[in-house]
């Protein structure tokens, strides 16, 4: 049965009638039931059986079921329209209506206005229509009437409806005007009549004055009706135009000694924000800010001002302070009718100045102002004049040039003499007056010099000159400045260096110093922290690796002449185009290195011709090796074998490369003769007794330490550092024992010369081309300080300029156009349960340790600190890593299988790098467990098994390789794989990524997918936020995500716990 139409409605004391039409087959019935609570009481249908007492029929019994299901949704209230909604609905309608109504006006509507002035006010009323106006009694009604697109009409002649389309375009603008006048107006009223009733009819606006400047702006070239209020039967007609007003101000004797000005009666005065306006009997002026500036106030006491008869009188006594002040400058604009009265009669006495100055000594400036009207002379030091000779009547004092010359004494002198003199002393002051001071006392009057001060002078700039030669590896430097000596300019530099803006030179003259000659010598000298007394008459002896960086702050200096010998053009030239040198690629490898590469090849044989070691630092992955092996390759054809001068290359490398270096040898330079020096201590002996007979010997960092002292008396070369970040803390008996190598060139390979500090690109360096960033201290002094606490741009880009020439880095992005994309996820974990709990209970508790510990004591503290912040890390991976009884869960464990299932599934490889062994071992188990094979490489996994691993790995159907971060992070080459996946953060981004460029690197061609798996609102996330604020400087320099957990400080560490 179907029912259709059901209600329920509702009685007093509960009662429910339940009323439906219900279909059985072809049949319809009315059915109806009474309820109340859970019980029927009464029925009825207009079936056959609807009525019967046996109970009730299927109808009523299929309603009731239907009532049931419904009931809730039948018992809620019924829901009534607001009123505002109607009103809104009228609203909208009523104003598409109108603006329909208005377009399709073909006649439309026009605005013209009409203006009375009364007194101060001006009042703007409105007029509507078409070929006849018609005045609008009612403008708030008007703008009501518009806003709602209503239907009004104007006497018997105009009706229509309200809309701004229905407006002509011209008339548009006023519309608007009046419209927002009426709302500020009706706000007005209801803010301050606190009625709710409409407010009254409103016939004029009434306009403030930043209504009148915006009207007279819409009104210019209009004509307008214009009222005077004082004389309402007279209506003007006026062309408003931007214009100053041409009446005239009669001035004529009055009596026997003075003088009556009067302005014409039929001029009105009235004014917007800044502006006046003026009307006569033809024109609404809108006058220039010059004329505003000269009239107003004249204009506003003759008309405005209560009791203002539009004339006042000046007896000649007053007349001249009256002419200085007010008709002086009216004069300029053509508004004086002055008759028979000759107003130069009362021209007063200028102000004149004389200022005297005098130096008595070197360091002193004596200066006595002198001020005069006419014969009247007095000292303003002194005070104000007391002579009848200067009262009102007789002198007409310039108060505003008396008080800008006030001004400029007290800006200038500091110190006022019982004589009625001024004084000033010392350089800074004196160069500060004859600097700016002088032109403006020159402005204010008359300047005399004594024969004393005139030695005092402000000289321009000297022209400078650098000459640079270049010999036997050394840079000679000549600086000419035009008539001073070496002295003078050594000390005139380090003025400069002082950040001084003037030079006092020996004859007592001043010199200006600007950004010059003077100055790019003096960034030059800072920039390489040169003391002042090295420029020893003018020439100064620099290394020739400095030259690039010469050449660059010459290159942007300003008013210096340089001039450069041959040879020095021909480093510069060499260094700026590498990939235009001549040098020919090895033949068998010019098949084989790509265009990038060569470049590399080229710029590292650049570098060896002038003497330069250098710095590979091509991303991870782009072949550092290959092109290091070309330069050992074309050495290795130029040296004649057997020769008494043949020198061996030597390469240094960590201990698990050395085999990857012997696999690239052989595979690239199958020609060069090589040895790995390794064994046991007599075979290495044996090997480096031997030397002079390869063309290269290749041994790790650690067994150059051992055998230090076997390699004294070789000379090599080419030393190449691979992975150099080794050698990045000086200190290590490994960055000591390849310093100590003798080498003709040295070169240094790494992605990453900058991984925690500025001090590891220090020690690269040292190790390159010792000295070229001087001592340590001095280098931390000059940059890594400035750079790190004050980050000075300035001095990083200074660093920047030094190092540059000496690093080559090219990034993937940049050079493989071939390789595929590589797309980066951070993926997030929740803790739940005892997790959780475990995380929170130790991130408060070092949280409260920090709280309680000072700068100072945090020094002490810091190992305890620091491992404390380290079990957090391992929390975050599995609390089982320092909870041995531990037996919950790990979120981001969980997460990782996961990923991992999904991924062998797919039949993607996949590298896992976690920092813990022990993290290693447990994702092992659980891989186990679900028996999916796996290869593990850590740091004690032996070099033969590791090189296996790595083989195999290509090959073989295991899709899983667990590796170390250290024992991974460099010198693999695992481009099977196209997952990699960071189970933990580790504090240098740039590991990450060494890392993950064992899979994204040359050979790659499948997109690479990188996760970073991250316990959410917890340090592991914090640690990504620090690792972000760390990356510009570092890449600025030259890498990237400076982050030590060694560099933390104690705000460090508490920004990484969070809240």
């Amino acid at each position: 049965m179907r029912i259709e139409g059901l209600s329920a409605d509702t009685f007093w004391k509960g009662e429910v009638r339940v009323s439906g039409l219900v279909t059985d087959g072809k049949e319809q019935h009315k059915a109806r039931i009474y309820v109340k609570g859970s019980q029927v009481y009464d029925y009825s249908c207009s079936c056959v059986a609807g009525n019967s007492y046996k109970g009730m029929c299927p109808h009523c019994e299929a309603l009731l079921k239907e009532f049931k299901e419904r009931e809730g949704e039948l018992k809620k209230q019924p829901v009534s329209t607001s009123q505002g909604v109607r009103f809104m609905i009228r609203d909208y309608t009523d104003r598409a209506v109108a603006r329909a109504r208005g377009l399709g006006e073909e006649r439309k509507v026009g605005l013209e206005p009409r203006l009375t002035l009364s007194g101060r006010k001006l009042k703007l009323e409105l007029k509507v229509g078409r070929e006849r106006k018609y005045m609008v009694r009612d403008l708030a009604a008007f703008a009501e009437a518009v806003e709602r697109g209503r239907t009004a009409g104007y006497g018997k002649g105009l009706s229509f409806c309200h809309s701004r389309e229905a407006f002509e375009e011209a008339s548009k603008p006023l519309l608007d005007f009046v419209l927002e006048q009426a709302a500020v107006y009706k706000s007005y009223y209801e803010q301050f009549s606190h009625a709710s009733y409409l407010p009254p009819q409103v016939k004029a606006l009434e306009l403030n004055p930043a209504g009148c400047s915006r009207l007279m702006e819409l009104l210019e070239n209009r004509i307008v009706e214009f009222i005077d209020a004082a004389n309402p039967h007279e209506k003007r007609r006026l062309l408003v135009c931007m214009a100053d007003p041409a009446f005239k101000v009669t001035v004529r004797r009055d009596g026997r000694d003075g003088v009556r000005v009067e302005v014409p009666q039929d001029i009105l005065v009235f004014f917007g924000e800044q502006d006046m306006y003026v009307a006569d009997k033809s024109f609404l002026y809108l006058c220039s800010p010059e004329f505003t500036e000269a009239a107003s106030v004249f204009l506003e006491h003759m008309i405005l001002t209560y009791g203002a008869s539009r004339q006042v009188t000046v007896n000649d006594r007053d007349m001249p302070q009256f002419y200085e002040t007010v008709l002086k400058g009216l004069a300029p604009f053509g508004l004086l009718d002055t008759g028979t009265v000759d107003l130069s009669a009362y021209r007063p006495e200028p102000l004149e100045a004389v200022f005297a100055f005098s130096s008595p000594g070197e360091d002193t400036v004596r200066m006595v102002p002198e001020l005069s009207y006419g014969e009247s002379r007095f000292n303003p030091v002194v005070g104000e004049p007391e002579t009848d000779r200067f009262s009102a009547r007789q002198v007409v004092r310039d108060r505003a040039g008396e008080i800008r010359i006030e001004q400029a004494i007290s800006k200038y002198f500091k110190y006022r003499e019982t004589d009625g003199s001024l004084v000033i002393r010392g350089d800074e002051d004196i160069y500060r007056l004859l600097d700016s001071g002088m032109e403006e006392f020159l402005s204010l009057g008359r300047v005399e010099l004594a024969e004393d001060f005139e030695k005092m002078r402000v000289l321009p700039p000297p022209k400078v000159s650098l000459g640079v030669t270049l010999k036997s590896g050394w840079l000679d430097l000549t600086v000419e400045a035009d008539g001073m000596t070496g002295e003078e300019l050594s000390g005139l530099l380090r003025e400069y260096r002082q950040k001084k803006t003037f030079y006092r030179m020996k004859s007592g003259a001043f010199l200006t110093l600007g950004d010059d000659g003077l100055m790019t010598v003096a960034r030059l000298m800072e920039g390489l922290s040169l003391d002042d007394k090295e420029l020893k008459d003018g020439h100064l002896s620099l290394p020739g690796n400095r030259a690039m960086y010469l050449d660059s702050v010459m290159k942007e200096g300003r008013q210096i002449s340089y001039y450069r010998d041959s040879l020095f053009k021909a480093v510069v030239r060499g260094m700026k185009s590498v990939e235009d040198s001549d040098y020919p690629v090895p033949a068998g490898l010019s098949q084989v290195l790509r265009g990038y590469q060569k470049t590399g090849f080229r710029w590292l044989k650049t570098l060896d011709e002038w003497g330069f070691g250098g710095i590979l630092a091509d991303d991870m992955g782009i072949g550092k090796t290959l092109q290091i092996l070309a330069l050992l390759e074309d050495e290795a054809k130029r040296q004649s074998p057997g020769s008494a001068g043949r020198m061996p290359s030597l390469v240094v490398c960590p201990a698990s490369l050395v085999y990857n270096w012997e696999s690239e040898i052989e595979r690239f330079v199958p020609g060069l003769k090589f040895c790995v020096v390794d064994g046991t201590a007599s075979e290495r002996r044996e090997m480096l007794e031997r030397a002079g007979e390869y063309d290269l010997l290749v041994t790790s960092y650690d067994l150059l330490k051992r055998d230090i002292a076997l390699y004294e008396g070789i000379q090599f070369r080419y030393q190449v550092a691979d992975e150099a970040q080794f050698i990045k803390n000086a200190s290590t008996q490994s960055a000591r024992a390849v310093k100590r190598i003798r080498a003709v060139t040295r070169f240094a390979l790494t992605g990453t010369p900058v991984e925690n500090r500025l001090g590891e690109l220090w020690s690269i360096f040292d190790y390159l081309m010792p000295g070229f960033l001087f001592g340590y201290q001095k280098f931390r002094r000059v940059f890594e300080q400035p750079i790190l606490k004050a980050e000075n741009q300035e001095t990083l880009e200074n660093l920047r300029k030094l190092t540059a020439p000496f690093i080559l880095r090219r990034l993937k992005k940049d050079v493989l156009k071939d390789l595929p994309d590589k797309l980066e996820t951070v993926v997030y974990s929740r803790f739940e349960g005892e997790q959780k709990a475990l995380y929170a209970a130790n991130a408060r508790k070092l949280k409260m340790l920090l709280e309680k510990t000072d700068d100072e004591d945090y020094a002490g503290e810091r190992m305890q600190i620091l491992a404390e912040l380290t079990r957090l890390r391992q929390i975050c991976c599995d609390p089982s890593l320092c909870y041995e009884d531990y037996g919950g869960g790990s979120a981001k464990l969980d997460t990782c299988l996961q990923l991992l299932e999904e991924a062998v599934e797919s039949g993607h490889k996949v590298l896992l790098f976690s920092q813990f062994t022990s993290m290693l071992e447990i994702i092992g188990k659980r891989l186990s467990e679900r028996e999916i094979p796996f290869h593990r490489l850590i740091g004690s996994t032996p070099k033969e098994e590791r090189a296996f691993l790595t083989e195999s790995f290509k090959t073989d159907d295991v899709k899983v390789f667990l590796i170390s971060l250290k024992a991974g992070g460099t010198g693999l080459n695992l481009t099977a794989a196209d997952i990699v996946i960071h189970f933990d953060p580790w504090w240098n981004v740039a590991a990450q990524n060494q890392a993950t460029d064992r899979a994204y690197r040359i050979g790659q061609k499948k997109q690479v997918t990188v996760f970073r798996l991250i316990a959410k609102h917890t340090v592991e996330e914090n640690i990504l936020k620090l690792q972000e604020s760390k990356r510009l400087l570092a890449e600025q320099v030259i890498s990237e995500g400076m982050v030590s957990p060694g560099s933390l400080s104690r705000e460090d560490i508490l920004k990484l716990l969070g809240e």
